[in-house]
């Protein structure tokens, strides 16, 4: 399940520390505590140095002598936090006892933390990790801020389209009503019927998102005939298809191919992927779906005619708020987060997607799972 959004991630390689002292021993003493401990030590011997390597490769936090020569650590201090690339890293002085009166000065640079020498061993590791912890925190935090940024931009920008297009026609099949009953009543109706629909498939992607990122999606899992399942999805959007003068093909073999799945979850995720092929699809192009049975595993595919996918967009094709080269061809709309909220719901589930593709020769979508029995 994914994590709650105040819950610190675990990075995916080691946190990176670099460590400033003109002494080596004590460079080679916080060296081996901080890499027993899983961290990934830079060592430095100078203030000059240590700003080069921050330039090159930024550390997730730094261990500050304070007393150096040529360029003391307080310099150093000032001159990370004067450049808005390095202010966020935080910084711990290291200090001798007799250099207590410099530690005021020191958190007036920025640093957020001190450790004396002689070192104690657990203490500047429980600091260190405090410190490194933080720092994530506040980078998730600032994440999360982005994305409820551009959420609000897409539902100021993208719902407001659909609202008006609702208020219109409906104004209009009030007054043909009036004037000349049932002239244009009909189209009119389908016209409310499909912006009403673009606007409840926004909503519930947006809905859907924030569910996950929250950890409150609950799973009904259960062994399921994916079969039906797919029969049932793919007549729901045969006359979108058709709408675009499209063939959608399916395939199922064998019937009676089960996983153990939410089979309300499958539907949605079989939805967006077919939707999708619609709507990313050139007129007159064949869809095709296929249910197979492989040795351990049952396999979907959804398969599209239309222009494919460059290397950049398969990078941050199941990102969030994703936005790719390849447009929808019929003046669909698209939030951005069906594909991310793809990958979510099929991995909760013990699933596996993926993309392959090829511009300018159509996108294939697969999703497996392990095959069960009923």
């Amino acid at each position: 399940m994914p994590a709650s959004p105040l819950q610190v991630a675990v990075p995916s390689s080691k946190p990176r520390i670099l460590v400033v002292d003109d002494v080596t021993r004590n460079l080679q003493i916080v060296g081996a505590m901080l890499r027993n401990s899983g961290y990934e030590v830079m060592p430095t011997t100078s203030g000059a140095q240590a700003l080069e390597r921050v330039r090159v490769q930024p550390p997730d936090l730094i261990l500050l002598d304070l007393m150096m020569p040529v360029m003391d650590g307080l310099e150093v201090c000032h001159r990370l936090k004067g450049d808005a690339s390095t202010n966020p890293i935080p910084v711990i002085f290291l200090t001798a006892s007799n250099e207590m009166e410099h530690l005021v000065k020191g958190f007036e640079a920025g640093a957020v933390d001190y450790v004396t020498k002689p070192f104690n061993g657990a203490e500047l590791l429980a600091r260190v990790r405090t410190h490194v912890e933080l720092k994530l925190a506040r980078e998730r935090l600032r994440e999360m801020n982005d994305e409820k940024n551009e959420f609000m931009g897409i539902a100021a920008h993208d719902l407001r389209n659909p609202l008006s297009a609702i208020k219109g026609y409906s104004e209009m099949v009030v007054e043909e009503a009036r004037e000349l009953p049932h002239r244009g009543i009909e189209e009119n109706g389908l016209r409310i019927r499909d912006a009403a629909t673009r606007m409840a498939e926004m909503v519930r992607n947006l809905l859907d998102a924030n569910r996950i990122e929250r950890g409150e999606m609950k799973l009904n899992l259960a062994p399921t005939n994916l079969a039906l399942l797919l029969s049932s999805v793919v007549e729901t959007h045969r006359e979108r298809a058709t709408a675009k003068q499209q063939v959608l093909l399916m395939e199922i073999e064998p019937s009676s191919a089960t996983a153990l799945v939410d089979p309300t979850v499958m539907v949605q995720v079989l939805e967006n992927l077919i939707s999708n092929a619609v709507k990313y699809s050139p007129s007159g192009k064949s869809i095709f779906v296929r249910l197979t049975r492989l040795p351990e595993a049952v396999r979907f595919e959804v398969r599209d005619e239309g222009p494919g996918l460059s290397q950049d967009d398969q990078k941050k094709l199941f990102g969030k708020f994703a936005r790719l080269s390849a447009k929808p061809t019929g003046g669909e709309h698209a939030t951005g987060l069906g594909l991310s909220i793809v990958k979510k719901m099929v991995e909760a589930m013990g699933g596996q997607v993926r993309c392959e593709s090829e511009p300018g020769r159509g996108a294939l979508f697969l999703v497996e799972f392990p095959a069960t029995s009923i």
